[in-house]
């Protein structure tokens, strides 16, 4: 059976061959950037992805999800990190990309 990683790679695999996706990073992780602003990465054996307010909320009823604590004491708001599932990684990276780019001026 896969590890994390290995399902994060194909998750990036899928992201940056039928989406917008590019190759980043952030805080020393592999992560995904639409132009140019990293979206999703992986903090195994979680990712993070940020995500607009709503589905913030929505994120964090999922079970083991929390907001992204990178420092201990200081989550940041709009980053929340979720625990391995095909589909949910899957659909809070695509809610992920959409929301980070409409924050881009094109």
């Amino acid at each position: 059976m896969e590890g994390t990683i290995e399902r994060f790679e194909s998750l990036r695999t899928e992201l940056i061959n039928h989406y917008e996706a590019s190759k980043g990073s952030i805080f020393g992780h592999k992560g995904l950037k639409i132009q140019g602003k990293v979206f999703v990465f992986y903090n195994e054996p979680n990712i993070v992805v940020k995500l607009k307010p709503e589905d913030v909320a929505t994120a964090l009823i999922l079970n083991g999800a929390k907001n992204f604590d990178p420092m201990g004491g200081k989550p940041m708001r709009e980053w929340v990190e979720i625990p391995y599932g095909d589909q949910q990684w899957f659909d809070y990276a695509i809610k992920g990309m959409t929301y980070v780019k409409s924050l881009l001026k094109n």
